[in-house]
């Protein structure tokens, strides 16, 4: 059964969509691409890649969401690993991203989402710069594996060779070996059709970066908060939210089954986590609306 189609709040869709938190502005017919059995444009995948971004990691520089415009040219171009070719590449890349300056620093980026669009198909590439090693890793989430694995790996491979060159470009300082170009096939929740790979692209991106989030709230915890865990462990030690009262600090719950390395577990996404193509496509639809306000088409000359 479709789901039936979310109205904005004035009862009629707005031609125009303007966001409030950052330049972007959305059609009609963005919105129509929702709606089930439809292809998901690239304006709302970039949309909510910046609303990620804002949500998340507004005033980071570690997470980077790169916009589609970017990522089509890194995945479009040629790979090209002369002097030349490595300026031009970066001289077009830096000229796309005046706005949100998101390949300046790559020394900085811990991770970046990258939106792949190849053969008809998207899918999401992720550059991850674990900690205590050298060298990132890129990881593809790819919703429809069966078919288009070979072809679209081959994409995220261009992409990814492309994206390093263009950091090396912008820090010279920065090394590329062979083992830079690690690329992980990871298995995720597969579509069942053939024009929701936009809207599982978007899936995996919240996913990850709601993770991400929390692991980074977690990560900031104060030093005192962690001694107090670690005394607590004790034996003879009184329970922690005693001991936690009695400094006046909140207390976060400790997962019980908190797995040993979270670094790994935050790039595992299993069918359970994953919300229904339906549900959200009317998440985004909502988001769409709660995030930006309508602004009346200019009148038609006369």
């Amino acid at each position: 059964m479709a789901a039936p189609a979310v109205a904005p709040p004035s009862g009629r869709a707005p031609a125009l969509l303007h966001c409030r938190r950052f330049p972007f502005t959305l059609s009609h017919t963005d919105i129509e691409a929702l709606q089930p059995d439809q292809w998901v444009t690239d304006d709302v995948i970039d949309f909510y890649f910046r609303y990620l971004k804002h949500k998340y990691f507004c005033d980071s520089k570690k997470y980077v969401y790169i916009p589609v415009n970017i990522a089509n040219l890194l995945t479009e171009r040629t790979i090209d690993s002369s002097t030349r070719g490595i300026a031009d590449l970066a001289g077009d890349a830096n000229a796309l991203d005046m706005e949100t300056q998101c390949l300046r620093k790559p020394r900085a980026i811990r991770v970046a989402f990258l939106p792949i669009f190849g053969d008809g198909h998207w899918s999401l590439l992720v550059y991850h710069k674990p900690r205590g090693r050298a060298l990132p890793e890129f990881l593809h989430f790819n919703s429809y594996l069966n078919s288009t694995r070979e072809n679209h790996t081959t994409c995220a491979r261009t992409a990814l060779i492309n994206l390093l060159y263009v950091f090396r470009h912008n820090d010279p300082t920065m090394t590329i070996s062979k083992e830079s170009y690690r690329l992980v096939v990871k298995n995720c929740p597969q579509q069942t059709n053939g024009n929701d790979c936009g809207v599982f692209v978007c899936t995996y991106a919240y996913i990850l970066s709601s993770r991400l989030a929390k692991r980074e709230e977690r990560d900031r915890e104060s030093p005192l908060h962690s001694l107090v865990r670690r005394f607590s462990s004790l034996s003879n030690s009184p329970p922690l939210d005693r001991l936690a009262g009695s400094l006046n600090f909140a207390v976060k719950d400790r997962p019980k089954d908190r797995p040993a390395d979270p670094e790994d577990l935050a790039w595992k996404i299993k069918d359970k986590d994953a919300i229904s193509p339906v549900e959200m496509r009317e998440y985004l639809i909502k988001t769409i609306y709660s995030a930006t306000y309508s602004r009346p088409p200019p009148p038609a000359s006369l």
